[in-house]
């Protein structure tokens, strides 16, 4: 294709009547980005859906700098406590998330505000702003996909922080970096704190208007922050961790079956997927990049760092979060745990569709992946245990008593 980072730049100035764009930094990523646009592993139609990602990404830089432009007073708005969740994807983050943020005084950032943050949400209106059902209405457009059965977000629901970025370095939450080769090498050889930088100044746009309540905290979540995990730390000295683990087999062929669930079809080498194919071996390199990171962090970091083992989020969920909270010397509420009880059985009863009753292994042996020695590295430092049968979550009112296991594969 023959696009170019001005190309996309003067498109989106076209849109949004908009010129500022703030500092230079968002060009390398966003260079990367196209280097890859009508690859050998994409499509048409995915490099149409690339390229339309990239100019939305431009437009709400652009409106985000002209509200930061316009207003100099919001650099001034303090950032509160962070509880910041990270880890594998598919290692439970996402269920954690949800969990975190059922405290009365925690706030997680929603789908809608962080792809639609401009104008900012005034608290007022913030459950009833038309962009949720403008948002929600392009997520609906997924129904009956694999994304529904195993990672499904509503407009109101709380959202990963690469939705949020607006300096093209989490288009589509990252997904696409199996199909984009360039792009995928720049995010994995490039320091990113310049991204999280400008994320702090996205969060103080969001909470402008909509302040938190005192003594309030933020609870975010980025499973691909796994890998810049110190980045994120330096960005954000206020955030504590908590790290989901879960067997690193189950984290990955969970991910490897989304992935190819989701990208596939607009995928132009269908052999990139085959077991043991081309995609296996980038996903295998991002996960070692993860486990890497997370254990360099947690040896190294000087913040509260929390391990949170996915069996027992998913056993004993309201256990699992008190202690986190506590562990983060944070106050416990006396009704969190029937927050937690009322949410868990509106998703089994049918607010979140079931997950697949099996997932392929894509050519893998469970303890052969296992002994591999940045995974077992990992495994044993942060006592990671092999999860025989998989979990895919708790039954309402019988936490640990009853779970759903893929009993056909695996």
């Amino acid at each position: 294709m023959t696009d170019s980072v001005q190309s996309l730049k003067a498109q989106a100035v076209e849109i949004t009547g908009l010129s500022d764009f703030g500092s230079p930094w968002f060009e390398a990523p966003l260079g990367a980005w196209l280097a890859d646009l009508g690859g050998p592993l994409q499509t048409s139609a995915a490099a149409h859906l690339f390229k339309r990602l990239a100019v939305t990404n431009l437009c709400r830089r652009l409106e985000v700098m002209d509200w930061l432009h316009r207003h100099p007073e919001i650099d001034d708005v303090e950032i509160p406590p962070i509880l910041y969740i990270t880890g594998l994807e598919r290692s439970g983050t996402t269920f954690l998330h949800n969990l975190l943020a059922l405290h009365p005084l925690a706030r997680a950032l929603l789908r809608w505000e962080l792809m639609r943050p401009a104008p900012p949400p005034k608290s007022m209106t913030y459950r009833t702003d038309p962009r949720i059902a403008q948002v929600q209405a392009a997520v609906d457009r997924q129904r009956g996909t694999p994304l529904e059965h195993m990672h499904w977000v509503n407009a109101d629901d709380p959202e990963e922080c690469t939705w949020g970025a607006i300096d093209c370095t989490g288009l589509m939450g990252r997904a696409p970096m199996m199909m984009t080769p360039t792009w995928n090498r720049w995010l994995a050889t490039h320091d990113l704190t310049p991204s999280f930088v400008e994320y702090r100044r996205l969060i103080k746009l969001l909470i402008w208007r909509n302040p938190l309540p005192p003594g309030g905290h933020l609870v975010l979540k980025s499973p691909q922050n796994s890998r810049n995990i110190g980045h994120f730390a330096a960005a954000f000295p206020e955030a504590k961790f908590a790290l989901t683990h879960r067997d690193p087999f189950r984290a990955f062929t969970s991910v490897c079956a989304l992935l190819e669930g989701t990208l596939g079809p607009i995928c132009a080498d269908q052999e990139f997927w085959r077991s043991g194919g081309p995609g296996m071996e980038v996903a295998t390199l991002a996960a070692y990049r993860a486990l890497s990171c997370m254990v360099a962090h947690d040896q190294g970091s000087l913040s509260k760092v929390v391990s949170v083992a996915y069996p027992r989020l998913v056993q004993t969920p309201a256990e699992v979060v008190a202690e986190i909270y506590r562990a983060c010397d944070m106050e416990v509420p006396a009704d969190l745990a029937a927050r937690i009880e009322t949410f868990t059985t509106a998703q089994a009863s049918g607010k979140r569709a079931s997950p697949p009753t099996a997932l392929p292994t894509f050519g893998q042996d469970h303890a052969a992946f296992l002994a591999r020695p940045p995974i077992a590295a990992y495994c044993s430092h942060f006592q990671v245990e092999p999860e025989t049968t998989r979990l895919t979550g708790a039954q309402p009112g019988v936490h640990g008593a009853a779970w759903q296991v893929d009993q056909t594969r695996g």
